[in-house]
């Protein structure tokens, strides 16, 4: 992907999940939720900065020192000169992240949804979170109510259309995830399945019965965002269709 496009992927995924606080300066967006989340509390880069690199990252420190947070940078490859000064003022790189679409109508993802009864026996759909994020902190194993707190403030403030997806099995809700769709992007995450489940193929149904959804809503692409070293996830995804796009990982400042 050019410049261009990875600038307004970036943008759909700031949407698809909505920091709780924002500011817009030179090009870039300020995102604070009380430290819960890289996504939601990191400085993306949406146009060329045109002030000088050492005074737009003086002033971003300044504006996380205020909400006593580290100043944490969402970079991607189009960010190199940013990313190489970072790191020489002593930032980490973390968690680096490959950012994958699925073109809707491939034909090998339409292989795979054909016997679309069968993938949607025992999924529920609700375009309303709340009974959804129940589950999804079960599953996470989240106990901190602040953070539980924050995660449910982020989707009641996603402005654009969303599909919460549970999969049942024996009865039991077993896997979760969720999709955002904003100008025919559909953002899938929130992807997770109990570990007492897993193995049996409910991690492929839970995405095929998402992607279904999605399409059937208005998406023509599937994009998703998953942690390098998840070899599992990243086996699934290139199995169902995805292909790398771009990469991304956070420049946190070293304090």
């Amino acid at each position: 992907m050019n410049i261009n496009e990875i600038r307004a992927m970036e943008k759909l995924s700031a949407n698809g999940w909505v920091a709780l606080e924002k500011e817009v300066y030179d090009g870039c967006e300020l995102r604070f939720s009380q430290g819960y989340t890289g996504r939601a509390n990191s400085v993306s880069i949406y146009e060329e900065p045109k002030s000088e690199i050492s005074q737009l990252v003086e002033y971003c420190e300044k504006k996380y020192e205020e909400k006593s947070l580290p100043c944490n940078f969402k970079l991607t490859d189009a960010d190199k000169e940013l990313t190489d000064y970072l790191a020489n003022r002593g930032y980490k790189v973390v968690t680096p992240t490959d950012v994958m679409i699925l073109n809707l109508n491939d034909d090998e993802l339409v292989k795979y949804l054909a016997p679309i009864q069968k993938i949607m026996e025992g999924v529920k759909f609700s375009e309303d979170y709340k009974d959804w994020i129940e589950t999804y902190f079960e599953l996470e194993g989240f106990t901190d109510e602040v953070k539980k707190n924050v995660y449910r403030k982020i989707n009641a403030n996603t402005k654009n259309r969303q599909v919460y997806v549970t999969v049942y099995y024996e009865g039991k809700q077993v896997a979760v995830a969720s999709a955002v769709i904003e100008d025919g992007y559909s953002l899938l995450h929130n992807v997770i399945v109990d570990s007492k489940y897993r193995g049996l193929g409910l991690g492929k149904k839970l995405c095929l019965a998402t992607l279904a959804k999605a399409k059937e809503m208005g998406a023509k692409y599937s994009y998703l965002q998953v942690i390098q070293n998840n070899g599992v996830a990243v086996n699934l995804y290139k199995k169902l269709g995805y292909k790398k796009e771009y990469a991304y990982c956070y420049m946190k400042q070293n304090k």
